[in-house]
């Protein structure tokens, strides 16, 4: 048997496939990830936008065209969001973002034993966790995960508690749930990465169900050998004590503070429980100790309370704050969020023009930052190539294109700008 696992979305799924491929193949099963031909695919979708479900739909007649034999397995937010949407074509299981592995390998193994599903009517729904994840109170671990390319992602949280009122996340992944220290630091010695990304649905509320701390994993994470780079971050959670046990530790000053808006009216209507004043001065306490820190963030444009006003005080303060990188995303009303039964979306040409005036903002912050770095030697992760480059991050995340064999970090000098970063040469 050989198995495919196809991944959409974020972070997390990129680790919760990378678990199910690690199962699959302590039983000797032939698996891999991405497209090509396979007996058994294992989709794992995304919700995050509308486009992201559309997208995870489409995704089972594209898989089917690969092999119309083929079986497929279904699990992830979109599933957990509308399973009887994904009940169509080859698909066998459907289950949603709770212990993907262990529902996964509970249909391959019905398979192995020759009990086949061959109709839509012998589809499998997850019944233990569709429709039930707000009843999961512990963090699920699952196999080991092993990943294909040289940086690793380790999964030290599940969940979220802050219901933003455009996010349907929380109602598809549950509560915050933390990983204990022990074991994620056990999964970080077994690694063989130099460099692993903590990642989670909202890393910055680990360990408040389970007595601990951010900054008390970053110190026990001081121990191990390899750079370690943080996940998405709410501007909360930045504080002294925290930036200390970064300096001094082995965390790269990297930080994606998600801001979404720079308007106060905005930012209260998204159930955002910040002000852009907080915000600003996590950004500069974060700078008052790394000065060339890459601070990144994201932005939606267009969220239905946003007048033209709002959006100029939103561009304005994103300028303010001299980001480094911007992720752009125009607003996706959700069904089933706050703010899709409470807000009627903006027209979508108002929409697309500030979202292409921010664009503009954000390949100017971006270069501006580039620049700040121009003639510095930093450590590069080398990790894959481009355009006849090998390429590779800095600490504070700026790309850098060189000659210098993937898989090392090597310092490099930055030279010049190139594509989408600096072009590195040797420093020694």
């Amino acid at each position: 048997m050989t198995v495919r696992i196809i991944t959409l979305g974020c972070k997390v799924n990129q680790c919760e496939s990378a678990s199910i491929s690690a199962a699959l193949r302590s039983r000797n099963i032939i698996a891999s990830e991405g497209q090509g031909p396979a007996d058994v695919y294992i989709l794992n979708t995304c919700s995050v936008t509308a486009e992201a479900d559309k997208k995870s739909r489409q995704y089972v007649s594209k898989l089917r065209k690969h092999n119309p034999k083929s079986h497929i397995i279904v699990v992830g937010c979109s599933s957990q969001n509308n399973p009887t949407s994904f009940a169509k074509d080859n698909v066998i299981a459907i289950g949603g973002t709770h212990c993907k592995t262990a529902f996964a390998m509970r249909i391959i193994d019905k398979l192995l034993n020759n009990n086949q599903y061959n109709t839509i009517s012998d589809i499998v729904l997850y019944d233990e966790n569709i429709g039930k994840i707000g009843y999961i109170t512990e963090f699920c671990c699952e196999n080991r995960p092993i990943f294909e390319k040289t940086r690793a992602f380790l999964k030290i949280q599940e969940g979220c508690n802050r219901f933003c009122s455009y996010c349907i996340i929380p109602y598809l992944r549950g509560r915050s749930r933390s990983r204990f220290i022990d074991d994620i630091l056990t999964e970080c010695m077994e690694i063989n990465a130099k460099e692993v990304v903590l990642t989670g649905i909202d890393i910055s509320a680990y360990g408040r169900d389970i007595g601990t701390s951010l900054t008390e994993l970053i110190d026990k994470l001081s121990t191990v050998d390899m750079r370690i780079r943080l996940g998405s971050l709410e501007c909360e959670i930045i504080d002294d004590e925290l930036l200390e046990s970064i300096v001094k530790g082995n965390v790269c000053p990297h930080f994606h503070l998600s801001l979404q808006s720079g308007s106060d009216n905005v930012l209260k209507s998204m159930n955002r429980h910040y002000t852009a004043g907080l915000f600003f001065e996590k950004t500069k306490l974060i700078r008052k100790y790394l000065p060339l820190a890459g601070i990144t963030t994201d932005i939606i444009v267009g969220f239905p309370t946003e007048t033209e006003e709002n959006f100029e005080e939103s561009y304005e303060f994103i300028e303010k704050c001299a980001f480094s990188d911007i992720h752009v995303f125009p607003y996706s009303s959700r069904s089933g969020t706050l703010a899709s039964k409470k807000y009627k979306c903006l027209d979508p040409e108002i929409v697309r023009a500030r979202v292409d005036k921010l664009l503009g903002l954000k390949g100017r912050l971006h270069k501006d930052f580039l620049n700040k770095n121009l003639g510095l030697c930093m450590p590069v992760y080398v990790e894959d190539c481009e355009n006849g480059y090998n390429v590779g991050y800095t600490p504070n995340y700026i790309k850098v294109y060189s000659q210098e064999p993937c898989g090392k970090i090597v310092d490099l000098k930055l030279k010049k700008l190139y594509g989408s970063g600096i072009i590195g040469v040797s420093a020694s």
